[in-house]
């Protein structure tokens, strides 16, 4: 195969006191049709290495050595007006979280349009909701008129796969582009960009956490730790048998193994109950028309949590499960149902009442960034919550309390001066997490609290919630479209499609018995590790 790209000796720093380097040496050479997929811990490198190729990086940022050869021409020493023509028509570049990447006053219609400058407008319109279906979004008439906000987190996902691939890239490079895909979708997705890895001949960087799907698709497979590339080797070799020990640990930390306490299905008052839940939308077909149409996000939906249990929904992308979640906290109007919680009738309390009662019950979103104060240091963002809705507690007593939660989720104390743009992906979820985790609270919405952290952070947070819920009796409502996670996690679990709960029950007998054709369908497409 021909070379496409040659990273040779890379190195960065990130501008500080020490300039500390952050990629060391880095040197790796992506062929002609070839998926290479950069794998390791969060803050190892992986997105770094992509942003350098495509000359993105943030202003604090500095190459200080290397080359990046692609097409025979070195992409550091081109001209700003030359990079943007390689980005425009032979580089493209799916980013990791694609709120920060969608513009939220345009429609989609609007945004995908920049990628197709040379057609007319009704090839454009074609090209367009060609794109989206072949993406998962079968209903793209409608979801082009609609705007970011409209859409779910894996929805989003998706249109942003769809803009990347409209130019038909030599090189497109993928940061953790399924993280927030539901395991059907995702399955779509990896078979299309195989497809078009060999319809166009096109090559892909793939960075990735999820070691499963890496395997479905690499033909190479590059270990970064510490910035630095530690093993690097043929897929099915790396997968049957990994040379270094730190990778080994990853492919141990793949497969998560809760540590199940003595939970018991007990008689005690629910923690939540939700009872016919109803959370319909009146959504418009054009910006300026008065025609609209009738959404059932969620439709007469009802489940319950006992103490110190775990309940976890589970469906596609735009099933209603962050729906459910938003009604509960009340980010969201109600068509009809009644939401308890602690046997307290929330949709009945005054904004004094439920502002009392919010410490009880608090979530962790799903995108961590659009969550996270980006002019606030951390510490002050842990702390918010903890002095408006505990105001008793002293600054001595907080501090502690600051120190103790943040080293519980894996970072270090001096995180707690720091801000959010600062950290990787996965290191903001963790600070979400720690967030909520300072409350003490008696439920827990868990909105995909994983799906942007590596498998070793993942284990260590899923064993943390675990541990604190054996300690306090927490419960937890976990959403999650990884449903081996699921399995593996939760002591009851509902399956979702099209706003309704279609099958539901203790986690285990719905995994290895279920009677309903479409929660078949989730497990047959969940991703397996090939040897």
């Amino acid at each position: 195969m021909n070379k496409l790209l040659s990273v040779k000796d890379l190195c960065l720093t990130i501008k500080s006191k020490e300039n500390q380097k952050v990629l060391k040496n880095i040197s790796f050479d992506i062929h002609k049709s070839e998926i290479v997929s950069l794998i390791g811990e969060s803050g190892s490198g992986k997105s770094l290495t992509a942003l350098s190729i495509i000359r993105l990086l943030e202003k604090s940022c500095k190459i200080k050595s290397g080359k990046i050869i692609f097409l025979n021409k070195n992409l550091l020493s081109l001209e700003e007006r030359d990079m943007r023509d390689i980005r425009k028509e032979d580089i493209s570049m799916i980013f990791q979280e694609p709120m920060r990447s969608l513009n939220p006053v345009m429609s989609i219609f609007e945004q995908l349009r920049e990628s197709y400058p040379k057609k007319n407008k009704i090839d454009i319109k074609k090209n367009i909701i060609s794109d989206l279906v072949s993406v998962g979004i079968n209903d793209a008439d409608r979801v082009i008129n609609l705007y970011p906000h409209q859409l779910s987190g894996g929805m989003k996902q998706r249109v942003m796969i769809a803009m990347a691939i409209a130019c038909k890239p030599k090189l497109l490079i993928a940061d953790e582009p399924t993280t927030s895909l539901d395991v059907t979708i995702q399955k779509q997705v990896l078979d299309l960009l195989v497809e078009l890895r060999e319809k166009l001949n096109m090559a892909i960087l793939f960075i990735t956490h999820d070691l499963a799907v890496a395997s479905q698709v690499s033909d190479k497979i590059i270990v970064l730790k510490d910035g630095k590339i530690i093993e690097e080797n043929n897929a099915k070799e790396f997968f049957k048998l990994p040379k270094n020990s730190y990778s080994k640990s990853l492919l141990e930390s793949s497969v998560y193994n809760r540590q199940f306490f003595n939970n018991q299905f007990n008689s005690e008052n629910d923690i939540l109950s939700v009872q016919n839940l109803k959370v319909f939308y009146q959504e418009k077909k054009s910006f300026f028309g008065n025609n609209s149409s009738l959404l059932k996000a969620v439709d007469d939906v009802s489940l319950s949590i006992k103490p110190g249990m775990t309940h976890a929904i589970a469906g596609e992308s735009g099933s209603g499960k962050t729906t459910i979640a938003k009604a509960i906290m009340g980010l969201t109007n109600i068509t009809s149902g009644k939401i308890k919680i602690c046997d307290k009738d929330i949709l009945n309390m005054n904004n004094s009442e439920i502002r009392s009662f919010r410490k009880n019950y608090q979530m962790i979103f799903q995108d961590p960034f659009s969550s996270l104060n980006p002019r606030m240091r951390i510490g002050a963002i842990i702390k918010e919550g903890l002095c408006f809705l505990k105001p008793e507690i002293d600054n001595r007593t907080i501090s502690s309390i600051l120190e103790d939660v943040i080293d519980k989720v894996g970072l270090s104390i001096d995180s707690l001066n720091k801000y959010p743009h600062q950290f990787s992906g996965g290191q903001r979820q963790r600070i979400a997490i720690a967030r909520v985790l300072v409350l003490n609270p008696k439920l827990l919405i868990c909105d995909e609290p994983t799906s942007s952290l590596d498998v070793t952070v993942q284990k260590q947070v899923l064993d943390l919630l675990l541990n604190i819920q054996e300690k306090t009796k927490i419960s937890y409502l976990f959403i999650s479209h990884d449903i081996k996670l699921i399995s593996n996690f939760s002591d009851t679990i509902s399956i979702m499609h099209k706003g309704r709960i279609v099958e539901h029950g203790i986690t285990s007998d719905i995994i290895n018995n279920s009677k309903n054709s479409y929660t078949k369908k989730l497990l047959k497409s969940v991703p397996q590790i090939i040897n």
